[in-house]
């Protein structure tokens, strides 16, 4: 089964990763098939072609649960929505 996922590159405390295709039984950091775009933390910039993703997507490509929040936070297409849960505030209610 193939996966996209992320693999970190970069030095100590500069963190930077590159979005990967690869087989899910594979290292994080090694044997990918493809890179399909890049993730800066530090600066909060995700490029990658989205319309690529989908299209891996229709083939039966998995993504992994951060992969899919930043391309949803990125296009807010619904497609995306469906590789992780969307989390809700609920107040802390006391027990008395």
């Amino acid at each position: 089964m193939q996966i996209i996922r992320l693999a970190r590159t970069g030095q100590k405390n500069l963190p930077f990763f590159r979005i990967v295709l690869t087989d899910h039984k594979k290292p994080v950091k090694s044997g990918y098939t493809q890179v399909l775009g890049r993730y800066n933390p530090l600066r909060h910039e995700f490029q990658v072609d989205i319309e690529q993703l989908k299209a891996q997507i229709s083939q039966g490509t998995q993504l992994s649960d951060r992969v899919a929040k930043l391309a949803y936070s990125r296009s807010k297409d619904e497609v995306f929505t469906k590789f992780f849960t969307i989390r809700t505030a609920q107040k802390a209610s006391k027990q008395k």
